[in-house]
């Protein structure tokens, strides 16, 4: 009987603390913000200015780096049909897609490595119409357990989601 006992306790406390254990790693994920903006502003490559559309990522996953952080942007066309809507995705090119990793949010940074902003050199505001939508969906990996996170940000209105000048320094989201 005691062999029984010990037998279904063992067990009992093996699945308990892996059912902890796995729930302590699906809170070990990024925890990612993209701006609900987009800034249109002027930029300098190498040597031209350039007029680009910005996008804005921060980690702010507690105490972690991420990695393999990766966005994609699209520009979603709807089709009423007859029973419903149909969309069409159409992939518009970012400056850069992919970036090897971001820091965790320190107050001390003086380079903020825990932002960053995808560069759209298209014109959207001639491909932007109200049957529009511009979307930017960005992946990335924690460092410790690996889980991946997929974030998106949908921009309905070119008038309210556009707004010139460029997002301020470090953890905030304004443009100015």
């Amino acid at each position: 009987m005691d062999l029984l006992a010990n037998l279904l306790v063992g067990l009992g406390t093996g699945i308990i603390s892996s059912l902890m254990f796995l729930f302590f790693l699906t809170k070990v994920r990024p925890k990612l913000e993209l701006s609900k903006e987009i800034a249109y502003e002027t930029i300098d490559i190498e040597g031209n200015p350039t007029p680009c559309y910005v996008f804005k990522l921060i980690n702010k996953t507690w105490r972690s780096k991420i990695y393999d952080v990766e966005a994609q942007l699209f520009l979603l066309r709807y089709d009423v049909t007859e029973g419903g809507q149909n969309i069409f995705f159409r992939a518009l090119p970012l400056l850069k897609e992919r970036v090897w990793s971001l820091n965790c949010i320190n107050k001390n940074d003086q380079y903020a490595e825990f932002a960053y902003q995808f560069l759209c050199l298209g014109n959207l505001d001639e491909i932007w119409n109200e049957n529009n939508n511009i979307e930017i969906t960005v992946r990335a990996r924690h460092a410790f357990s690996g889980f991946t996170k997929t974030v998106k940000q949908r921009y309905y209105r070119k008038g309210s989601s556009i707004k010139v000048g460029a997002f301020k320094f470090g953890n905030n989201m304004d443009i100015c």
